[in-house]
């Protein structure tokens, strides 16, 4: 949220030093959260746009399968959840109406971070781990760790022309980048005897499991709806 605020100065300040300017601003809410836009003229139908959104979700108690096909156990695991965007978009307004063409770059900032407890024996990669080989398991899934692809479609009152307010709609699709991180101390004298570059070499494994399994992520589809004003 402090983000949004430091956003939201900004375009105060803008708007004080941009009288030659054509641009516009907007607030607006959807799945990536709740969000303010800036758009700037550049030609009579193309608009820089750049948006950011956040939205904190309370924390869940969730169990999660982990380990190798047949040798699966739970992790009974606390998760705060996290989401928001940061997005730079260039706007074609195609017949100089409200109808926009939107395509640019997109960054996911949300994710998960949380902290759980091995429920029973499984094996990672072929070798055994066990619940008393390791302490809590702490970790974070990362949507995307770096600016990715945007195309889209919308609706709202481009900057300058006539100006006003208007409501405005964003439908698209973005492109992720999931990262799992897993950390957790190894417990000396467990059934497995492991050192604990052993355990970071299985948690590795569960990373690199994770990570597959969240390819079905990796096209996020976006959806906003809000209101700008056009200056």
């Amino acid at each position: 949220m402090k983000k949004i605020i430091g956003l939201g100065f900004g375009l105060l300040f803008f708007m004080s030093s941009a009288n030659a300017i054509d641009f516009g601003i907007g607030a607006k809410a959807g799945v990536t959260g709740v969000g303010l836009d800036l758009t700037v003229g550049l030609t009579e139908t193309v608009n820089l746009r750049l948006a950011a959104a956040r939205v904190d979700i309370d924390d869940e108690e969730e169990t999660v399968s982990v380990g190798d096909s047949g040798s699966e156990a739970d992790i009974d695991a606390e998760l705060e959840f996290d989401f928001g965007s940061n997005a730079i978009l260039l706007d074609w307004h195609v017949f100089n109406g409200g109808f926009r063409v939107s395509a640019g770059m997109f960054r996911h900032t949300g994710g998960v971070d949380f902290s759980g407890q091995l429920l029973g024996n499984i094996v990672v990669d072929g070798q055994p781990l066990a619940t008393d080989d390791l302490g809590s398991i702490d970790g974070e899934v990362k949507l995307s760790d770096s600016y990715q692809p945007y195309l889209g479609i919308g609706w709202g009152r481009g900057a300058g022309g006539k100006g006003g307010f208007s409501f405005s709609i964003d439908l698209g699709v973005a492109l992720l980048d999931p990262d799992v991180d897993l950390e957790a101390n190894v417990n000396t004298g467990g059934t497995n005897s492991l050192n604990q570059a052993e355990l970071d070499s299985r948690l590795a494994e569960l990373e690199s499991d994770a990570e597959d399994d969240l390819d079905d992520l990796e096209v996020w589809p976006v959806l906003a709806l809000g209101v700008n004003y056009a200056f």
